[in-house]
């Protein structure tokens, strides 16, 4: 199906978007057009805008849109590989569905897991759109006030973000349908979108009021503070029902059905209600979990659509420029002699260190994964720690800075865009033998910047608990961490010259695959150190970790030097 094809047949010229229809994708928003023009929605200017996104989409080598253009088939299938992905991963958990459970079990993971993943993506992966100020600049010209241009931003997202839930809830939903019967499965369908619906309004309301109180540098800081702070409180409340009499625990015990009000706080749980309610299961927690699904979503969505014309407003503060040139501090100047040579590479990792501070999208896309690598391990561990005795927990405490693994694959690939590819023209004028040193000295700069903090941060914690063996624990979760980033980020950014590309919107589809297969397969590395040094203890197994991490470090460190070589190519065009 072409969603981004023209509903009828049309002499006008496909490139004038003011003759353009409204994409099949949006086709059913006619329908409403009496209902948003009362609301004080431009229609036929909301045509024009979706209209134009979906033929920007189209034209894209990648991205959700470029599954729609017309060009041969097998040139780009990076899109169909992201869905695919997606599709893999949804699959894994669907089988959760046969648990041998209760449906308020099942469902309460199901729903957990699938919300967190839908506000990661909206952190990460779609903050790029909610957060862009230039429609507003762009389409303003065209006389398109600013409820009108909110809509279409939100439009927009909701498209994508359905696609990202199908994909990883379709699966899971389908084996609902037959353990369950299709009835539940329709529950659950209902359920998952307004759990997309109630994730990305909430998005929308925090980043309402940091805009709101905040400007400049510090509304950058606070954006970045505020994704982490949400992924973390939305893990906690899909916490809070295990926390119930006859909790889930690993000996299949189910979560109690009757009424407790930590059910309330407890928000992934919520949207269990409808697939309670399809089954037959008609009690005072289904009904109270099936109002709180569907009466908060819409509340929260009709209040924002009454702010929208203010948040586009408050965008504006994002174009506001900081004069101030920051100084490099005692933190930078410690770790780039700890980790560079003197000359081109301490060059190149002040210039990483540089990008990496100014450039607020790449936070936006970064930072929540590393929240999310940061209390995922802790929880992990805490959960199955539980009754285990203290002097026996600690070994495995020790380890849980592994977790910011899961975080890796995206910070790395997104060392290939930056919002001023042009600025790296540079080096097309300039001498320039030595091409792997700038990659290894910005990949070296990411780590120090992003990931070096937390962990010795952790260690510091782990230490306090666990003494010298946690410390020495930490001190390999380091350098091994360390090891593992030189070596993905050769095969995840040495093709592409960093901070040359013009990052994509519509290419976050491929980024929220990334994403999902990064956290997958960092969790099972995570768990595998944490289990084998827990279970190990002493000083061996960090002493091999230790050696691990430095021999790929050094081994690595030269090939960068020895055996890489960019075209110089500046991409301004969206990938």
């Amino acid at each position: 199906m072409k969603l981004f094809e023209k509903t009828s047949l049309d002499t006008a010229d496909p490139t004038d978007t003011a003759a353009l229809p409204l994409p099949k994708a949006f086709a059913w928003l006619a329908r409403f057009r009496p209902l948003l023009e009362k609301r004080g929605i431009q229609f036929d200017q909301l045509r024009l805008i979706l209209a134009t996104k979906g033929l920007l989409a189209a034209r894209e080598s990648s991205g959700l849109g470029s599954m729609f253009n017309k060009r041969k088939r097998g040139q780009d299938a990076s899109i169909k590989t992201a869905f695919l992905w997606n599709l893999f991963f949804g699959l894994i958990l669907g089988l959760l569905m046969f648990l041998p459970t209760s449906i308020l079990t099942t469902f309460t993971l199901f729903m957990t897991i699938q919300l967190l993943t839908s506000f990661l993506a909206i952190l990460t992966t779609y903050s790029s759109l909610i957060l862009d100020p230039r429609d507003r600049s762009v389409f303003a010209s065209r006389g398109v006030n600013d409820q009108t241009l909110s809509f279409a931003r939100l439009i927009n997202i909701c498209f994508y973000l359905g696609m990202t839930l199908l994909a990883m809830g379709g699966p899971g939903l389908v084996m609902a349908g037959i353990h369950y019967g299709p009835i539940v499965a329709l529950g659950g369908l209902i359920g998952l979108l307004l759990s997309g619906v109630l994730s990305l309004v909430m998005a929308l309301f925090v980043y309402l009021l940091v805009l709101r109180f905040f400007d400049g540098e510090r509304l950058r800081n606070m954006l970045n503070l505020v994704q982490i702070l949400l992924m973390i409180g939305i893990y906690v409340g899909g916490q809070l029902p295990n926390l119930l009499p006859r909790s889930m625990s690993l000996f299949g015990m189910s979560i109690s059905g009757q009424f407790n009000w930590l059910f309330l706080p407890a928000v992934p749980a919520w949207f269990v209600g409808l697939p309670m309610l399809f089954a037959g299961q008609v009690t005072v927690l289904s009904l109270t979990l099936t109002v709180l699904s569907v009466v908060v979503p819409i509340a929260l969505t009709l209040v924002f659509l009454h702010f929208s014309g203010v948040f586009e407003a408050y965008l504006e503060k994002l174009n506001q420029g900081d004069a101030r040139t920051r100084k490099l501090g005692w933190w930078f100047r410690g770790v780039s002699a700890l980790l560079t040579r003197p000359g081109e590479e301490r060059t190149y990792f002040t210039l990483g260190w540089r990008v990496l501070g100014s450039e607020r999208d790449y936070k936006l896309r970064v930072y929540p994964q590393l929240a999310y690598g940061i209390i995922l391990p802790l929880i992990f561990v805490g959960g199955g720690l539980r009754d285990m005795p203290f002097s026996s927990a600690k070994h495995f405490i020790a380890y849980a800075g592994i977790g910011v693994i899961v975080a890796l694959a995206p910070a790395l690939v997104n060392l290939r865009f930056s919002s001023q590819p042009q600025a790296m023209a540079i080096f097309q004028y300039v001498p320039f033998t030595t091409h792997g040193l700038l990659l290894r000295g910005v990949v070296k700069a990411m780590f120090a910047r992003l990931f070096l903090p937390p962990l010795l941060f952790i260690t510091i914690l782990t230490t306090a608990l666990g003494g010298f063996d946690a410390l020495l624990a930490g001190i390999a979760v380091i350098i091994f961490t360390y090891g593992m980033t030189l070596m993905m980020g050769w095969p995840l950014v040495g093709s592409q010259f960093p901070f040359a590309s013009v990052y994509s919107a519509n290419a976050n589809f491929s980024g929220g695959a990334l994403g999902f297969a990064s956290i997958f397969f960092g969790v099972i590395i995570a768990m595998i150190v944490i289990g084998i040094g827990g279970f190990l203890g002493g000083w061996l197994f960090p002493l091999g970790l230790i050696v691990l991490g430095l021999t790929l470090g050094m081994l690595l460190g030269h090939f960068y030097r020895t055996n890489l070589r960019y075209e110089l190519k500046i991409k301004t065009t969206q990938e």
